[in-house]
């Protein structure tokens, strides 16, 4: 179900605004650090509509003349695709810079901070996609950073945004929220088609998605609930896509979570000064008893003399 959000700073104390402004966050509660605070003249607003694992972010700001902030996000599951919607901003990551003029359009990768200018009132539309979905429509998606489509290419994405944003109670309906995530993924695909690159091989498409994958599950071994369900959940994708990805590896997703678990918890036991109880729960296991059975299966000795040898 679709979910919708609003903040301002419009009855916010004016030393208080960007304070505020950090604790929202620009993009659907993403942990933003914003390095310098702009004086006091600052004003915003924020408007999010989520639509599952995706969101639209409707952005307006009046910073003072000149101003360059630094913005990190934090989020490497994430990219974020930013369309111009009124001003310009000045955009930089990894070195590349770009100019977005009304209706043009830029990618931004979550994982890595970037920086944007502004010399007058703007106002801008952000989606948050799913990073895997998008790669596997788009390719390498570092090759977009730096670069901008125009007015032109994004048209039918701007279209169906504002026609998306302005009509909430249709989108609210049971059900829509993945087929408009679908039409946006294909929208965002459809603007980057004529962006010159070198085709992405299947098999490096495939390695890609199981590194991604991997990745995810070592950020999030400590999570009892880490699983075929979540990770899919997370990453925009089915559960039966999670499991494929495992079957190409040759294992299961439970199988795969369980190993990385206790290999985690034999470093840690190495390094002593925790209980083994402690270790357990840390690493995301919810029962003690199932953690030792498991650990002298996988180690053949028990927590205990593992750490005594």
């Amino acid at each position: 179900m679709t979910i919708t959000e609003r903040f301002s700073t419009v009855d916010i104390t004016v030393h208080e605004r960007m304070s505020f402004w950090d604790r929202i966050g620009i993009v659907n509660n993403a942990p933003v650090d914003i390095r310098p605070r702009p004086a006091d003249l600052f004003n915003g607003a924020l408007t999010v509509s989520s639509f599952g694992a995706l969101s639209v972010a409707r952005v307006t700001m009046t910073p003072p003349h000149g101003q360059s902030w630094e913005i990190a996000l934090h989020d490497s599951e994430h990219v974020f695709v930013q369309l111009q919607d009124h001003g310009t901003s000045d955009l930089e990551q990894n070195g590349k810079r770009v100019r977005l003029e009304s209706g043009g359009l830029t990618v931004l990768l979550g994982s890595q901070p970037y920086r944007i200018s502004i010399d007058e009132t703007t106002r801008f539309l952000v989606l948050k996609l799913p990073l895997p979905r998008v790669a596997a429509r788009v390719g390498d998606l570092a090759r977009l950073v730096g670069t901008s489509a125009s007015s032109s290419d994004a048209a039918l994405l701007s279209s169906f945004l504002h026609t998306l944003l302005a009509q909430e109670e249709l989108a609210r309906r049971p059900g829509r929220d993945e087929a408009v995530g679908d039409v946006l993924l294909d929208l965002v695909a459809l603007t980057y088609h004529g962006v010159p690159a070198a085709p992405v091989p299947r098999p490096a498409l495939g390695e890609r998605w199981q590194q991604t994958v991997r990745d995810f599950v070592d950020r999030h071994l400590g999570e009892p609930e880490l699983g075929a369900t979540m990770i899919a959940e997370r990453l925009g994708v089915t559960p039966r896509y999670v499991q494929m990805v495992f079957a190409s590896l040759g294992t299961t997703t439970s199988a795969y979570v369980s190993g990385r678990r206790l290999e985690l918890a034999a470093t840690l036991l190495q390094r002593g000064g925790e209980q083994v109880s402690d270790v357990a729960f840390r690493v995301g296991f919810a029962d003690l008893s199932y953690f030792y059975r498991s650990f002298r299966k996988r180690f053949g000795v028990s927590p205990k003399r593992y750490v005594a040898r």
